[in-house]
This record gives structure tokens, sequence and C-alpha cells, in this order.
């Protein structure tokens, strides 16, 4: 009996992960700034685009122009100076996601993945790795959460000119030309 019963959700939720997800809010991403050796702060981007389809072919869309570091003048210096976002108004990541490791999550199994990808920054492209959590929520949804900080470096993707100016307008000795990025990614089945 148990298993007749369960036979429709695991269907239920096998056709969902078929259909392709779709990324939502409260999805996350922030990123970390270092200045003068010893100041930290965490900063994030407020609006992002995202899905996964069906073939676990996934995109996000990171609009540069939402970065929100809590001070209105150094988000608008960092659109300019550093993304410039007149030229680059998004960076994206794509990466390919096992469809067996959807389906599973789907199911109602919490997993880790490897996902690796390739990030699209500043008009350059360079390989990413990062250990995912996946774990599917009672409402049906997936939550995709970073383990370890993906490790930007800024010479990867020609923004050291960019910290550089950001550097001197602000008279700060350094910032930090690596820049750990965590993301929380809420995805629903696409209808």
């Amino acid at each position: 009996m148990r298993t007749l019963l369960l036979a429709p959700l695991f269907l239920l939720a096998t056709a969902a992960a078929q259909a392709g997800w779709q990324l939502e809010q409260p999805s996350e991403l922030t990123f970390m700034s270092f200045k003068n050796t010893h100041l930290a702060e965490i900063h994030r981007f407020n609006r992002m685009q995202g899905n996964i389809a069906e073939d676990g072919e996934a995109t996000l869309s990171i609009d540069l122009t939402s970065v929100d570091t809590a001070i209105a003048i150094r988000d608008t210096r960092m659109q300019e100076m550093l993304f410039e976002t007149s030229r680059f108004a998004s960076a994206t990541l794509t990466a390919k996601v096992n469809t067996k490791v959807l389906q599973q999550a789907a199911a109602g199994a919490i997993q880790t993945y490897d996902l690796t990808g390739k990030l699209n920054l500043h008009g350059l492209e360079a390989d990413v790795s990062v250990p995912v959590l996946i774990v599917p929520a009672a409402d049906g949804r997936l939550v995709v959460t970073s383990l370890k900080p993906v490790l930007v470096q800024a010479d990867q993707f020609e923004l050291t000119a960019g910290i550089q100016k950001l550097r001197d307008i602000a008279k700060l000795e350094r910032i930090s030309e690596v820049v750990p990025v965590n993301f929380t990614l809420i995805f629903s089945p696409k209808p």
C-alpha cells in the first residue's frame, strides 16, 4: 500500500525534474571584499535570472548593475570602474548538471554534487568548480548552496585595473584581487 502511495509522488517529482527548473527568490549571491588587509565586507547582487533545462543545462545570469554594497556611491563606482556595466551589464555562469542528480533531488534525496562550469565576466570566460549541497524543500523546490566559496581572480577577467581605480579613489592601501563568492539558489519546477 505504501509503495502505491509513493509511486505517484515519485512520478510527479521525476516529471518536474524533466520539465526543468526556474530560479526564484529569495535566491542570493554574495561576495566578500577585503581592503587594507584587515577589513572584510560582504556584498550582494539583487537581481539574477536562471534555469536548469530538462537536459541539465544550467544558466545563471547576474545583473551587475544590481550590486549592493549598502553604500550607494560605492555601488556606482563598482558599476562604472570595476564591472564597466555600460559594456558588460551581466555575468553568466553556465554548467551541466547530471539529470539523475536532479531526479534524485526531486524525489527527496539530499545530496552533494561537484558543479563545474564556465563563468563569463567582463567579456572573458574561465572555468569554475564548486561543491554544492542540493536539498529538496517540502514545497517541491530545490535549494542549491555552495559548500565552499568560488574564488574569483581579478586578473582572469581583466578587473585588476578597475580595482586599482577603486583603491585610488577611496585612498586605500590595498583591495584584494581574489574575491570569495557564495550562493544559495532556489529553483522551482517549471510548469
